[in-house]
């Protein structure tokens, strides 16, 4: 039986007054009329994924539910859950961000409706409504991946009738929106560059994801996806769309350059050729969600306050949040660049005497894929990498197979990382295997691992006592929280 749910989305309520009632207002009637309000309504539409209800929750949730990491004790918003598995329907990891991304849903609906007929530039209002259209997508994916059934909103909120009532939807009608939301999104928008906002491109990635996700659950029998009609179709489209990508543009390329990809020294290398889709913070804003602390969840807690890295990159202090799992680490192949140049056990002072190395516990190497050299104080431009270029690149081969185009993808992000190709003539069941197998050293501490365990259906078989979880419940889709139904009976 469905549950119904209200939608906390900052709705203001009208009140009594004994002051005069104004005779004028601004509405949505007399809003959105020009293309310079338009522009701010999307870019609003953006801002709620700044917010550190929405950007905590976002790497918390996944890097501490996988083998990659485990939290720090005492650590607050019941992050300890994740570890075992045994998360609640009061976990406030899940609380702020579900309650986060209905509003940024609620945002993108409202640009969807106010940029279907404008007076404006029309190839600038598709471009707007494309972004709509994306975020909206972008936002169900996250809550179907996590939560499984849940309200499905494809119109914004602007009574109050609307707020109540609102059931859940099936996963298989949540993807079928999803993806006709991206496929108008990628008729409607442009390939253009602007770091932090969707075009084309973001949309053909995250389709790609979309397709892969259904294909391989299908194939491997994750709980929540019978309803897949045959997994080689989505495999099929997988590889199409992501080959949009890989091959249709040139504005988003693979980076040869594996330390490049992660520098966010400057602008311009804030927004590298990998960068397809990101939550843009920069260190020079004002509030915390302008500018982000993501490196120091990294950085253990008993690091020097100021030190080097062996290369000589600055960097400071850390919380320690997310302890990373030694076996993990040394999964990685022993000639693997991304264990022996991205994750950091030695730090040093200015004149090159050795500062600190891990002492074990909660003291471990830790990912340098969040370092600022230009931080002020606490203040850093890192963001979460949310679609990146080799992303799409490993969904391509997956998608592929053991065909030539396969191999080539996957060997390339090889080869990056100093290893040689994978053996010819593996069948397509070991050929999927080695590239879910890539993904987590490609992509790791970047918030993709725990989904592509659940799609895969490797819950269990990967996390179950080898990193010391005892998996007691939410393996595969997260409780709702409880207040949302506490405050909708």
């Amino acid at each position: 039986m469905k549950k119904i749910y209200t939608l906390i989305l900052g709705l203001v309520l009208a009140s009594c007054s004994l002051e005069p009632e104004p005779t004028t207002f601004l509405s949505d009637s007399n809003f959105y009329n020009t293309a310079e309000e338009a522009n701010s309504a999307v870019l609003h539409s953006y801002q709620s994924m700044t917010f550190l209800d929405y950007s905590r929750p976002y790497m918390n949730i996944p890097t501490t539910a996988s083998e990659e990491t485990f939290p720090k004790e005492g650590e607050g918003l019941n992050i300890d859950q994740f570890e075992i598995f045994n998360v609640d329907d009061k976990n406030q990891n899940l609380e702020q961000f579900f309650r986060l991304t209905y509003i940024g849903l609620n945002r993108a609906n409202t640009v969807i409706e106010k940029t279907e007929e404008v007076s404006y530039n029309r190839d600038l209002g598709n471009k707007f409504r494309g972004e709509g259209l994306f975020l909206r997508a972008w936002h169900h994916f996250m809550l179907v991946r996590l939560f499984g059934e849940v309200p499905l909103k494809i119109s914004a909120v602007d009574e109050l009738s609307e707020v109540f009532g609102a059931e859940n939807a099936s996963i298989e009608s949540i993807y079928m929106s999803i993806i006709s939301d991206l496929n108008t999104a990628i008729d409607l928008l442009p390939i253009e560059r602007v770091g932090g906002r969707a075009d084309k491109v973001a949309a053909q990635g995250l389709l790609s994801k979309v397709y892969i996700t259904m294909a391989s659950a299908k194939s491997t029998g994750s709980p929540g996806y019978d309803w897949v009609s045959n997994a080689d179709t989505y495999y099929n489209l997988a590889s199409q769309t992501a080959s949009e990508v890989i091959n249709n543009q040139s504005v988003y390329t693979f980076d040869p350059d594996l330390i490049h990809i992660y520098d966010v020294s400057t602008s311009e290398a804030f927004n590298g050729p990998e960068h397809i889709f990101f939550i843009p913070q920069d260190r020079s804003g004002l509030a915390e969600g302008e500018f982000s602390k993501l490196s120091k969840f990294f950085i253990p807690a008993n690091a020097p306050s100021s030190s080097f890295l062996p290369d000589g990159t600055p960097t400071h202090g850390g919380f320690g949040v997310y302890v990373t799992e030694a076996s993990f680490l040394s999964s990685f192949n022993v000639n693997d660049r991304r264990r022996n140049e991205l994750v950091i056990d030695e730090l040093y002072r200015e004149n090159g005497d050795l500062q600190w190395t891990p002492t074990g516990g909660e003291s471990q190497p830790f990912s340098r894929k969040y370092i600022d050299p230009n931080f002020i104080g606490d203040n850093t431009s890192t963001h979460p990498y949310l679609l990146r270029y080799s992303d799409i690149l490993l969904i391509y081969a997956e998608a592929q197979g053991p065909t030539p185009e396969g191999y080539n993808a996957v060997n390339q992000v090889r080869d990056r990382a100093g290893l040689v190709g994978l053996l010819s003539g593996l069948s397509v069941a070991d050929f999927r295997e080695k590239i879910i197998e890539e993904r987590a050293f490609e992509l790791a501490f970047e918030g993709h691992r725990l989904y592509d365990l659940r799609r895969t259906n490797k819950i269990q078989s990967v996390l179950t006592g080898v990193y010391g979880k005892t998996i007691t419940n939410s393996a595969y889709f997260f409780p709702i929280p409880a207040i949302e139904g506490e405050l909708n009976k």
